[in-house]
């Protein structure tokens, strides 16, 4: 397992301290208050990923992939959530969102020779469950507005596929590769905002997810790897995904009335 620097944790919760900080200035002074557990709200979002995997760091003479190639490509989330507001102020807000998501990501890569016109491609998909927790500051009004969420996200790999493909002048071939889809526990930051319509709300999400144990080099990335004929199971995982989701939300104290 590749294990991240110290200094690479804290600039990045050190970067969404900030932002919070800064939200919380703009929405003003607060005073608090608790809030009860009845004023949860529930539904579900869905939204599509564009998610990349760094390129390997190889030395000279360790096993390579496609030349040390980076792996990109889309995908989609899908899932319940829910939202409980825990206490409130003035001019803000600070509530727990938690998800419990399908995810899907795919990415592919590929090397070529140009003098021989051949072209190795590798395509690769995991499937997943990604439970973010995040803290959310937001607009203390009841009319929707600007949030800011940050948080621990539990992603649990579920299954993966991995083929590589060769084509030259001669003709082409597709071999399938053992894979792994792991199980990790990353951050996730988000940036929404929130339509309120009365009887649900719909909130709208541009997020970031961030593993910071995809290891960096090809021969951390096979599990298991005894030579270039028997590489053991590939790790499908990405080190940074960005998501664009939309959804629906309804106060839960409404629905059970």
């Amino acid at each position: 397992m590749n294990i991240p620097r110290p200094g690479t944790w804290r600039g990045a919760w050190r970067a969404s301290a900030l932002m919070c900080g800064a939200l919380a200035c703009l929405l003003g002074p607060v005073e608090a208050s608790a809030l009860e557990w009845g004023q949860a709200e529930v539904g579900a979002r869905v939204g599509g990923s564009f998610g990349w995997l760094y390129r390997p760091v190889d030395p000279v003479g360790a096993p390579t992939l496609l030349y040390g190639t980076a792996f990109r490509g889309m995908g989609l989330v899908v899932g319940p959530t829910l939202r409980q507001p825990l206490w409130e102020g003035s001019g803000a807000r600070v509530s727990l969102v938690a998800d419990a998501l399908y995810g899907y990501q795919s990415g592919r890569g590929h090397a070529e020779d140009v003098d021989s016109g051949e072209r190795l491609e590798m395509r690769m998909a995991a499937h997943s469950l990604r439970v973010p927790l995040l803290l959310e500051l937001s607009n203390g009004r009841e009319a929707g507005g600007l949030s800011l969420g940050v948080g621990p996200e539990l992603l649990v790999g579920l299954a993966s596929q991995a083929t590589l493909e060769e084509s030259s002048p001669e003709g082409s071939s597709s071999t399938p590769m053992n894979s792994r889809a792991p199980s990790a526990l990353g951050a996730a930051l988000a940036l929404g905002y929130t339509l309120d319509r009365g009887e649900f709300k719909v909130p709208l999400m541009l997020s970031a997810s961030w593993n910071p144990f995809v290891a960096e080099s090809t021969f951390e990335r096979f599990e298991g790897y005894q030579s270039f004929a028997s590489p053991g199971r590939y790790t499908v995982a990405f080190n940074w995904q960005l998501f664009m989701s939309a959804g629906v939300r309804w106060s839960l104290d409404e629905l059970t009335r």
